[in-house]
Order: structure tokens, then sequence, then C-alpha cells
């Protein structure tokens, strides 16, 4: 294979484990966490009892409530954004900050979810990193911008700190 055509492939292969990567860690989180942590939420509109806020409170975090509804947003919204790759370096931020927040907590108690926990985050700190790749709709979004409006760039020779401006006269 050709130097130029092995590049190629190995982009494409690239892109194709990403999109692996983020619907496989989206949509799982999203199925297992996300979706019965939205049902618990809405269950805990109705009665006021939620095992997650009685964690969230064991564990001493502060508005216990306001992190349990943030977090089944994240692991299900949040999750579906990725697996999707629309705003994908944000929602895996969040979710790397999450479960990295998620992972102490557990270690703090002594619960084995800790290492679950873990891999999530860097998972999610891999794509937040590395961005969704080509097959993405943030890929898709980005190319469909408009091409025709010039973008600033700096010359190399300019060291005045502003695009396209000329430097200062030199004598």
């Amino acid at each position: 294979m050709r130097p130029k055509r092995f590049l190629q492939a190995q982009g494409h292969a690239s892109d194709a484990g990403l999109l692996l990567l983020r619907a496989g860690a989206g949509l799982s989180l999203c199925i297992l966490f996300g979706l019965p942590k939205l049902k618990a939420a809405a269950h805990y509109a109705q009665i006021g009892q939620w095992a997650f806020v009685d964690f969230n409170r064991k564990v001493g975090l502060p508005t216990p409530v306001f992190i349990a509804y943030f977090q089944s947003l994240n692991e299900s919204l949040g999750a579906l954004l990725v697996a999707c790759g629309l705003f994908t370096r944000y929602a895996a931020a969040c979710l790397f900050v999450s479960f990295v927040v998620a992972a102490w907590c557990s270690q703090r108690v002594g619960e084995p979810a800790w290492l679950m926990a873990s891999y999530f985050a860097l998972m999610f700190a891999a794509m937040a990193l590395t961005g969704p790749g080509k097959l993405s709709l943030d890929f898709a979004r980005k190319s469909r911008a408009p091409s025709g409006a010039p973008t600033p760039r700096k010359d190399k020779d300019d060291h005045s700190g502003t695009p396209n401006q000329p430097g200062p006269a030199v004598a």
C-alpha cells in the first residue's frame, strides 16, 4: 500500500474508532444509567424520596438535589449528545468531570462503583481531548459553515498582536 493511501485509510479507521467509542460509551451510559436516573428524578418530584439524593447527602456534596438532577440530565442528554457527536467536546468534558467526582465519592464511601466511574471518566476525557472525528454531527455542522466568510489570520512576520494589520513601521 502506498504511504498516502495508508495514511488516508488510517484517518478513516480513526474516525470509525471515534464513532464506535462515542456511540458505545454514550448509548450505554444513557440506557444503563441516564434513563433510570430520569425516571427516579420524576419519581422524586412526586414522592420526595431518591436514593441518589440520599447518597449525595451521605458523601457531603453541596446542593444534593441539584447535583442529582444535573447528573441525571448529564448521563442522559449529555450522553446522547456525545453518541451523536453534537457539542461533543463540551458534553464529554461535563461527563468527565462528573465521573471523576462520582469515582471520588464512591471511593470515599467504599463502594466498588468507583472503578466503572473511572472507566467512564477515562473514555469521556479521551473524547473531550480528541473531539468527535469526521463521522459526527459536529463535523457536518462545521463543514456546512459559510465558506465565503474571511477568516482572520496572523502573518508570520507580524508581531503586533492583531491579525491582518500591518506591524509597527520600522525605519
